[in-house]
């Protein structure tokens, strides 16, 4: 069985490969011995490989569907349609979830998978080989023979992470990427009201194991080479114990890299910090949200800004560099409240501060508050990502003119950073500083990088306004 699966961001900012869809092939390989599957990933691929992919028959096409890349996603599907007009389609990602059977009005699909996918997909394989019918999956919707969209029940999230098996690096052009990103855990447990991971991977928090994870790294070092390790979760820190043995595997192991995560810097610890520093951390990004405290308390981020900058403290004790990350708009917010965060901002002990337009997600406490307070100027999630300047909304206490005045001081001082698209720049350093580390000897290699990279940030970061 033949299936092609498209990665839509040719025109994002970030090379890097998707690492669900990766996930949703080890799984389906582990239970069908008959697949072979062909990726097209639309930042990377020649144009060329497009035409080829698109030459070739399926017996089913996945794509995988973020609100920035909405139109870039309904242009492939029509593709698809007009080229092989049976071929069944099935779309998933995390804007299906947002959305539901919404997904189905513009990119009227044959099938949907929505929350995680890994066995929805597996099955949705065992109902094309006639082995079992669309009903009996959970996590799917599709359509029926009159055209009526049916939506299965939700499927229970995966409770043990360490059974499954590593993501299929291998349909990737990995040589093309120039970090490696692994996702530790699922979920969160804070649930911040701006956050809709939750509609995604539940209210609890599933973790992998410190050795599950150091095992991956070990794989992509030994068959893709040694690059910046991402973690990619809501939170690496949410269990300390498990960064602590993750940091000693490192250093028992002598595994030399240089990683970086997002932190709840509310709970770090110094002797921590500097362990992480030890075993290669070198950055961390830390949701601030708000140096108001009350704005703080409405989103329920469960920290105040005092515990946030005594966090950052200690990562800047250890030696470890810090990005602070604000938004302009939470419930709550008035022009008052952000110019406190951007005055904190210039004060900080981060290193670099990055100011977002707040952008509300159906199935979030945010989108209620706008919904019941406020003004969409659209509720189309999919046109948030071409407003611009991306305001998607006002309410009474922050009209549209304040949040404009809002980010134009932000731009001006240097924190606004809502700008996702590719840029020649930005792919010319990560790719000379992947180069240059794999080249040079380690520790020569990651102080030129680190040295690289501040004048990136510093020089040409600012006169591009990337």
């Amino acid at each position: 069985m033949k299936i092609g699966l498209i990665f839509p961001n040719k025109d994002r900012r970030y090379k890097t490969m998707h690492l669900g869809m990766a996930y949703l092939v080890s799984w389906a390989r582990m239970h069908h011995n008959d697949l072979t599957f062909t990726m097209l990933d639309t930042r990377v691929a020649t144009a060329k490989e497009t035409r080829a992919f698109f030459r070739e028959e399926f017996d089913l096409v996945g794509m995988t569907v973020f609100c920035p890349v909405y139109f870039e996603v309904k242009k492939l599907f029509e593709r698809i349609r007009l080229l092989h007009p049976e071929t069944p389609i099935v779309l998933g990602g995390p804007y299906v979830t947002t959305i539901q059977e919404e997904i189905f009005e513009e990119t009227p699909a044959d099938f949907a998978v929505y929350g995680e996918g890994e066995i929805t997909f597996s099955q949705l394989i065992d109902h094309l080989k006639g082995k079992q019918k669309p009903e009996e999956i959970d996590g799917l919707m599709y359509k029926s023979p009159a055209g009526k969209i049916i939506k299965n029940k939700s499927r229970k999230h995966l409770a043990d992470l360490d059974a499954v098996p590593l993501p299929a690096y291998d349909i990737y052009p990995m040589e093309r990427y120039p970090l490696h990103r692994i996702v530790s855990s699922r979920g969160c447990p804070y649930q911040c009201a701006f956050c809709n991971s939750s509609s995604i991977s539940g209210t609890g928090w599933r973790k992998r194991s410190a050795e599950n994870i150091v095992e991956e790294i070990e794989y992509l070092i030994e068959n893709y080479g040694k690059k910046i390790l991402v973690f990619s979760d809501n939170s690496f820190n949410i269990d300390m114990k498990r960064v602590e043995a993750f940091c000693d595997l490192l250093i028992q192991k002598k595994i030399k890299i240089l990683w970086s995560a997002s932190i709840r810097a509310d709970i770090i610890t110094l002797p921590l910090a500097e362990k992480m520093k030890m075993s290669g951390c070198y950055n961390v990004a830390v949701g601030i949200e708000s140096a108001n405290n009350d704005v703080l308390k409405h989103i329920n981020k469960k920290s105040t800004i005092e515990e946030i900058e005594k966090g950052i403290s200690i990562f800047k004790q250890a030696g470890i560099e810090v990005l602070g990350q604000l938004v302009i708009g939470s419930p709550h917010d008035t022009p008052e409240t952000v110019n406190e965060s951007m005055d904190w901002a210039k004060q900080s002990e981060c290193d670099f501060v990055n100011f977002y337009s707040v952008l509300p997600f159906k199935g979030t406490p945010q989108w209620d508050y706008v919904k019941e307070q406020g003004h969409f100027f659209t509720d189309k999630i999919h046109h948030f990502h071409t407003v611009n300047p991306r305001i998607v909304f006002e309410t009474p206490e922050f009209t549209y003119q304040q949040r404009l005045q809002a980010i134009r001081r932000a731009t001006k001082e240097g924190f606004y950073s809502n700008q996702d698209k590719k840029n020649w720049w930005f792919d010319v350093a990560k790719e000379t500083s992947r180069k240059i580390q794999n080249l040079l000897p380690e520790q020569t290699g990651e102080q030129i990088y680190m040295i690289l990279k501040s004048i990136y940030k510093m020089k040409i970061v600012k006169k591009h306004n990337i």
